[in-house]
């Protein structure tokens, strides 16, 4: 599934060239947001790229979504494994501990001693907000199998390596993507992004990348 990603996220809007600035300061001359794809059909359609990849990784038990884009992931994925015959359980956590009712600061199915769980999202940049993800899941016995993101920015991390090693050396944690941005954008060169764009990537590259 990963051949076809950056059309599909061109089509829907979920990847956009220019100039944006992105959470750690950086200038970016292109953009990544899943959340944009919100119509049915759609939205299945990025779901099944996550399942296929998650598959032909030997399945999971349950899918972890963080909050908030990771929720509707989480639900969507599963329901694409169950689709193929997968018996798969969607989580996924609040941004703040409910006090009353079905207290605690997880929805869905809290995981059994051997329940394989994989944490899905759309992006991987630094893996800040996936490592408070990582810490939750500890905190009540859960360890990753792996975190799957659609695409892998492929971006430096503070020590000027790659982000990915640093979160998997870090978190203990390996991290799979669909496609990398990389492979994104050979795909769409000629067809989608001019050499104007496609060359201002590179320099992105050369500045941010990590090795």
């Amino acid at each position: 599934m990963k051949g076809g990603l950056g059309k599909f996220l061109v089509k829907t809007g979920a990847l956009k060239f220019g100039d944006f600035t992105l959470k750690s300061g950086r200038k970016s001359p292109y953009f990544v947001n899943t959340g944009v794809i919100c119509e049915g059909k759609e939205f299945l359609e990025l779901c099944g790229f996550l399942a296929a990849k998650i598959e032909a990784m030997g399945g999971c038990d349950v899918v972890y979504g963080p909050a908030y884009k990771g929720i509707p992931l989480a639900v969507g994925v599963a329901i694409a494994l169950s689709k193929k015959g997968k018996k798969v359980y969607w989580l996924f956590n609040r941004k703040e501990e409910k006090a009353h009712g079905d207290r605690g600061m997880f929805v869905g199915h809290l995981p059994a001693p051997g329940e394989s769980v994989m944490l899905v999202d759309d992006v991987f940049t630094t893996g800040g907000t996936k490592y408070e993800n990582v810490e939750l899941l500890k905190s009540i016995g859960v360890k990753l199998a792996a975190v799957v993101v659609a695409v892998d920015r492929e971006e430096r991390g503070k020590g000027g390596g790659s982000a990915v090693k640093e979160f998997e050396e870090r978190a203990g944690v390996p991290v799979k993507s669909v496609a990398s941005i990389s492979e994104i954008f050979e795909e769409l060169k000629g067809k989608g992004v001019s050499e104007e764009v496609y060359g201002r990537f590179l320099e992105y590259r050369r500045e941010y990348g990590g090795a």
